[in-house]
């Protein structure tokens, strides 16, 4: 300072703290960089993940879907059976068996869980980040809990009954009357079965929505992976 060197020793320890004030800057760049490569790769795998999920949930509801209309099928053949007092046959079994059948419903959302865990914002894109979303917690979540509903109300205190009492069980695939001449005079097996061919309607339609949005967020996955 007796010398007049101030401004210099000034300079030179501004320039010092500029130094180090980049070099935090390009440190913390450099790891911000890193962590955002490291969060992409790991959105890849993840995304690969939940598009091999959705791909078997694609095959399990398209199934569902047709299993759905072959107990819709079934029952308004025997419906029409009945309605006509037709005659017993032994081929009706199968769908005797058919008219009460209702798919279990089996998702996979190992991945989701797996997003979820990881945390939604892993994913980058606003856009399909919410159609995941709206799949897993709206449209399968209702499509589950609905169809759940409609089984747990009725299957047991209504069909189940009926099945013990007009029926006997011959394998897997078929159940034979053992009273045919009483199944044609009760309205209320015939009335149970037309009910459930509503409740695989409705069935029907929530797998099928289910399925057009499994496509939808399959296609923006497909879009973000190429």
């Amino acid at each position: 300072m007796s010398e007049g060197k101030t401004s210099k020793y000034l300079l030179y320890a501004m320039g010092e703290i500029l130094l180090v004030v980049i070099g935090i800057l390009i440190a913390v760049s450099i790891n911000n960089w890193n962590e955002d490569r490291k969060n992409r790769i790991t959105e890849q795998q993840l995304l690969g993940e939940l598009k091999e999920n959705l791909t078997i949930n694609l095959a399990r509801l398209a199934n569902d879907i047709e299993q759905e209309q072959k107990t819709i099928d079934a029952i308004d053949l025997v419906a029409n059976h009945l309605d006509n007092r037709k005659q017993y046959h032994d081929s009706l079994d199968t769908y005797f068996d058919i008219a009460f059948f209702a798919p279990d419903i089996v998702l996979s959302t190992s991945a989701f869980e797996s997003i979820r865990l990881k945390g939604v914002d892993i994913i980058q894109s606003d856009r399909l980040r919410k159609s995941i979303i709206e799949l897993f917690d709206v449209s399968y979540a209702n499509m589950i809990s609905e169809t759940v509903r409609l089984e747990n109300q009725f299957w047991p205190v209504a069909v189940l009954p009926l099945k013990h009492k007009y029926f006997r069980f011959v394998d897997m695939t078929r159940i034979k009357p053992t009273d045919y001449q009483a199944l044609l005079n009760d309205p209320i097996y015939k009335n149970t079965i037309l009910d459930r061919k509503g409740f695989r309607i409705q069935a029907k339609g929530f797998k099928a929505g289910c399925l057009a949005d499994t496509k939808a967020t399959l296609a923006l996955i497909d879009e973000l992976l190429k």
